[in-house]
């Protein structure tokens, strides 16, 4: 049984599968890279490019001053740079920033180590920073309070509603982590200022990107195949597009969002 069983796991391996380093190996992820050093993601495998463009459809609202009142400090500190509502993003030439974009399907027959790193959030001005981030299971993220006054961090799994963090920082200066061990989108808040909020995403594998005011995100280093590519915004929902691409080949695919 046993060298039946060694058979069929060389026999998928030689079908295509991602081997795994030897235990020796470091494993390390750096941004949209699977690994940085090591042999166990050589460019065959991941020579593909999926270039993301994520456009917003007509004219875009004005972005409303957020009212920071209710605090003395945050009206001090944004008198001369006002807090600008970061639901709806768009950039100069219609780029839509803050959309998360994921592959959700045609990776189910790889196997990826874990990210490692951190991932920060930081507290200042009285907002988060950035407003979107996104992580790979793995990684850790890292909360930081830049501003002289306690704020919040409140995040919740907007899959089982259930708290994932919910953490105190009275000053500047403090710090606090969570292991990420589970894919999701968690969904923070601060519970002393109403107007801050961020959105943090969590995916198993390194094929994910957030896009900034240009509109623009890539996926590199893709295995040959068929994906499907969800792009979600927090206000105007989510798509997806299916696209196929081969060895050393570039994709480029067009998301349009309209207000609604």
């Amino acid at each position: 049984m046993r060298t039946m069983a060694t058979t069929l796991v060389l026999v998928m391996l030689g079908c295509g599968g991602a081997q795994e380093p030897a235990a020796s190996e470091p494993q390390k992820t750096l941004g949209n890279d699977i690994r940085a050093g090591g042999d166990a993601w050589s460019p065959e495998k991941g020579t593909a490019t999926v270039k993301g463009t994520v456009k917003f459809e007509g004219e875009a609202p004005p972005r409303p001053t957020v009212d920071v009142g209710a605090d003395k400090f945050c009206v001090q500190r944004r008198e001369n740079d006002p807090l600008k509502n970061e639901h709806l993003v768009v950039g100069a030439d219609g780029g839509l920033a803050n959309v998360f974009l994921q592959v959700t399907s045609g990776l189910e027959n790889w196997k990826f180590p874990e990210g490692t790193g951190e991932v920060v959030l930081d507290q200042t001005g009285c907002q988060y920073v950035p407003h979107l981030l996104a992580a790979q299971v793995g990684q850790t993220l890292k909360v930081k309070n830049s501003d002289p006054i306690m704020h919040n961090v409140h995040g919740v799994n907007q899959k089982t509603a259930k708290d994932e963090f919910n953490w105190a920082q009275t000053k500047a200066g403090l710090e606090d982590t969570k292991d990420l061990k589970k894919a999701g989108h968690v969904a923070i808040q601060c519970d002393v200022h109403a107007w801050m909020n961020a959105n943090l995403w969590i995916v198993k594998h390194p094929f994910f990107a957030v896009t900034g005011e240009d509109g623009a995100a890539m996926l590199p280093k893709l295995p040959p195949g068929t994906y499907t590519i969800e792009a979600w915004h927090e206000k105007l929902g989510t798509q997806t597009q299916s696209v196929t691409v081969a060895d050393g080949e570039t994709k480029e695919i067009t998301f349009t969002f309209a207000a609604k």
